[in-house]
């Protein structure tokens, strides 16, 4: 697998700073749905807000020539290089929550690999950057089966060059 961390970005995908409120109040209403939960709410009112801008700060989704490089969390950080041969389909999430904040979650699906998901990409752009990471995809592998079928066939052809000359050795041995 080749480091795309040194590739040109071709273009990032814009995220919303509403995915920060977005996530606040998700995590509130998650923890208010057990008793500790609502003994955590005390800390995590105003230090949630915090936690959640750190991790926005730390979210970047971009596509390079080879592949698209995303990183995502604050404490517990992920990154992955996803290289666009791999790439099957990015899909895009709405819903009347995300609606709201104008925002979207979108899945990076892979073969044979669990999706990446992020939260928080800018609605009227995301469908945008998504054409753009799937043609870059068939431009990379239109040239890559451009390659394959011209080495296959002058592989057939070197084999049928071979094949006559053999003939033609056989037939002039034998006058």
């Amino acid at each position: 697998m080749q480091d795309n961390s040194n590739l040109e970005v071709i273009t990032s995908a814009e995220f919303k700073t509403s995915v920060i409120i977005y996530s606040w109040i998700l995590t509130n209403i998650a923890l208010l749905t057990t008793v500790i939960g609502i003994l955590v709410m005390l800390l995590w009112i105003p230090f949630g807000w915090f936690v959640h801008l750190k991790q926005f700060q730390n979210t970047s989704c971009q596509l390079t020539e080879r592949g698209i490089k995303i990183r995502k969390g604050w404490i517990f950080k992920a990154q992955q290089n996803i290289p666009l041969d791999k790439l099957t389909d990015i899909s895009i999430h709405e819903g009347p929550i995300l609606n709201i904040f104008g925002i979207v979650r979108i899945s990076i699906e892979t073969a044979g690999a669990t999706p990446f998901t992020l939260v928080g990409l800018n609605k009227s752009t995301t469908s945008q950057f998504r054409d753009i990471v799937m043609k870059q995809r068939d431009l990379q592998s239109g040239s890559q089966i451009v390659n394959v079928k011209g080495e296959q066939s002058n592989d057939v052809l070197i084999e049928i060059r071979d094949i006559l000359t053999q003939i033609n050795t056989k037939l002039s041995n034998q006058e």
